[in-house]
């Protein structure tokens, strides 16, 4: 079924100091794809981020994707980070470790995609907009149904 997603669509949530929006779930792509809509808010201090902490993770099975749509944001893809500005894109297979931290000053906007979908919902379920967060749930399922490993080491 074709449809429209308006710009006040979607289902928006937080997570810790970012915004978000779901535009499209796996729900609504028989598991196919999800995408999302991700602002990462600004660096307190831009200037004393020198502690490199990119929240290095995987998933086994899921790909990631990521369009930068506006500001600039650090980018570790393995071991190596790169600096993605406006329009930049990138695809990260299943398995692969990356994480990202934004020191800018800047918040970032940016489109994930999520292949296949399902990922997302659990940013939906741990949100931090919610009175009975249950934070440490996310790792737990993520690692469950995703095959996910956080706590990497940095590059």
């Amino acid at each position: 079924m074709a449809y429209v997603v308006p710009l006040t669509g979607g289902v928006r949530f937080k997570a810790d100091e970012d915004e978000a929006r779901i535009i499209v779930s796996g729900n609504d792509t028989d598991g196919r794809y999800s995408l999302l809509e991700w602002t990462i808010a600004a660096a307190e201090n831009p200037a004393e981020s020198v502690k490199k902490d990119y929240g290095p993770h995987l998933h086994r099975r899921c790909e990631e994707t990521f369009l930068i749509q506006e500001g600039t944001l650090d980018f570790l893809i393995g071991d190596e980070v790169v600096t993605l500005e406006e329009g930049d894109f990138v695809r990260v297979p299943p398995g692969v470790k990356h994480g990202y931290q934004n020191v800018s000053g800047k918040s970032v906007r940016m489109l994930v995609t999520f292949t296949p979908g399902g990922l997302e919902e659990l940013f939906l379920k741990y949100r931090s907009d919610q009175d009975d967060m249950k934070g440490a749930g996310f790792v737990s399922d993520a690692t469950r149904y995703h095959g996910s490993e956080f706590g990497l080491p940095n590059p």
